[in-house]
């Protein structure tokens, strides 16, 4: 399934791009606007990243039949170990590398339930998931397809629609829909949309759709922060988002129809190519900020950071640089054996 490995792959290089964005945002007030504005589009094309690891999650096990100790064990083995080492390794990286901070007991027993580096964050979301796959397996392969649509409606009216109104009128909505909640339909979604057959008509709606949500999301995302002064609000960047979460669905769309009927990428050497940076995904999503901060530093020989240059080049740059070395150096990692573990 080249469609899969492909759009890890995008999905992680987006994930370094939004990063590399993301420091300029916080500028309102001391960068040119076109600089700012750039850096918002870039943002803005983006967002999709982290809805499509969870819509690829939800598409590779909510399919599969197996039990429970099995699915945990292998959870255990591919996400749990490598976070805790990685936690481990990001509170010696603040301390000995950045000098930000003491190394305490809490540093370590907080792990439990907060990441130790901001990034992190999303491996937390994504074993809450995990603990609900096997309930959601249940639901998934013995409903009706109208079912799931009525789960996947439902999801969306509950973490996103819902609480947009709350925002646009202030009322606080005392419709209890807490037990269909955080990025869970994301799961579903993708389980749906991974087993369509996608039409050239689908991608080309789903095309114009994502541009336009891309101008929705910038737009929105200044009118707030000019509105607030230059502090910025970020509502619209939101993973459940209403604008976002239907990006993410077209993005979705969109790279499983290119991959499944381009020809370039039904070629071996392509194929090869895709799947190795596939399978260095959560190693570059691991060590990216590590990269990053030697490359603010200038501890390679040369300085690279978002505000190096102007945005337009700075952005894509930076992002290109850090995905690449970050790739290079979990490479070498998966050949080291023990070691390789933490990069599974």
């Amino acid at each position: 399934m080249v469609w899969v490995d492909f759009l890890r792959v995008v999905a992680t290089f987006s994930v370094v791009w939004l990063h590399s964005a993301a420091p300029l945002l916080h500028k309102y007030n001391e960068l040119p606007i076109t600089d700012w504005w750039v850096a918002n589009i870039y943002d803005s094309m983006v967002r999709v990243c982290v809805p499509s690891f969870f819509m690829l999650s939800g598409y590779l096990l909510l399919n599969k039949s197996e039990d429970i100790t099995c699915f945990f064990t292998k959870r255990i083995g591919k996400v749990v170990l490598p976070l805790i080492i990685w936690s481990l390794l990001y509170i010696l990286w603040k301390h000995y590398y950045q000098g930000s901070e003491f190394i305490t007991l809490y540093s370590f027993y907080s792990l439990v339930l907060t990441p130790a580096c901001f990034h992190l964050w999303f491996l937390y979301a994504l074993v809450g998931l995990y603990l609900f796959v096997p309930i959601l397996r249940v639901l998934v392969q013995y409903s009706s397809k109208t079912l799931l649509y009525y789960f996947v409606v439902l999801w969306f009216f509950a973490v996103s629609i819902i609480p947009f109104f709350e925002k646009v009128v202030n009322i606080e909505s005392e419709i209890d829909l807490k037990m269909i909640s955080g990025y869970v339909g994301y799961l579903v979604v993708g389980h749906i949309l991974g087993n369509i057959k996608v039409t050239k008509k689908t991608f080309i709606i789903s095309v114009f759709i994502f541009i336009v949500l891309i101008a929705v999301t910038a737009v929105g995302t200044y009118l707030l922060t000019d509105r607030k002064e230059g502090v910025f609000m970020g509502y619209f960047y939101s993973y459940l988002s209403p604008n976002v979460i239907f990006m993410s669905l077209t993005f979705f769309i969109g790279i499983k129809y290119i991959a499944e009927t381009v020809k370039v990428f039904q070629s071996e050497v392509f194929k090869k190519i895709i799947k190795t940076l596939s399978s260095a995904s959560l190693g570059i999503y691991f060590i990216h900020i590590m990269v990053f901060d030697i490359l603010n530093n200038g501890d390679l020989g040369f300085q690279l950071s978002p505000f190096s240059l102007g945005a337009l080049y700075s952005v894509p740059v930076t992002a290109i640089v850090t995905f690449s070395l970050s790739f290079l150096v979990i490479y070498l990692i998966q050949r080291i054996p023990i070691i390789q573990k933490i990069v599974p």
